[in-house]
């Protein structure tokens, strides 16, 4: 009776030892890449992703939580849509990195050599550069 049940204990071991390493090898995805979600919760994509409504709609609540604080102290409160149409202006001007800019150079000079080759006039190089990078930043 001894011996089986050390066999037993032993079988028992090495089997769940077996299918844990199975599992592991072949399980798939990563263990953590499902950590907060289920079968039943949609995907959102990339958090990262913010829309121009969003934010504005954040910037709308910033400013309204900052003019009822105002009026908590006793202070007039501000236009909240003036203040929204300078923050969301100085927004869209972003400086982008010189790496990009580079891209977006190499993108246009290959788009001119293209239009060279073709006989096809060139146009403004630098137009070109700064409506692109626009293009991205609004995008």
């Amino acid at each position: 009776m001894q011996s089986a049940f050390g066999i037993v204990i032993f079988s028992v071991v090495a089997i769940s030892g077996l299918i844990a390493i199975g599992t592991f090898i072949f399980g798939g995805a990563p263990p953590h890449s499902s950590i907060g979600g289920n079968a039943f919760t949609a995907s959102t994509g990339d958090p990262g992703v913010e829309t121009p409504e969003m934010r504005e709609d954040e910037v709308r609540q910033m400013l309204e939580a900052r003019n009822r604080r105002r009026i908590a102290r006793g202070e007039t409160p501000g236009d909240i849509d003036a203040e929204m149409r300078d923050l969301l202006s100085a927004s869209r001007r972003t400086d982008v990195d010189t790496e990009v800019r580079a891209e977006v150079e190499a993108i246009v000079g290959a788009r001119q050599a293209r239009r060279r080759r073709k006989g096809q006039p060139e146009g403004d190089f630098q137009a070109e550069v700064d409506e692109l990078i626009r293009s991205i930043a609004d995008a």
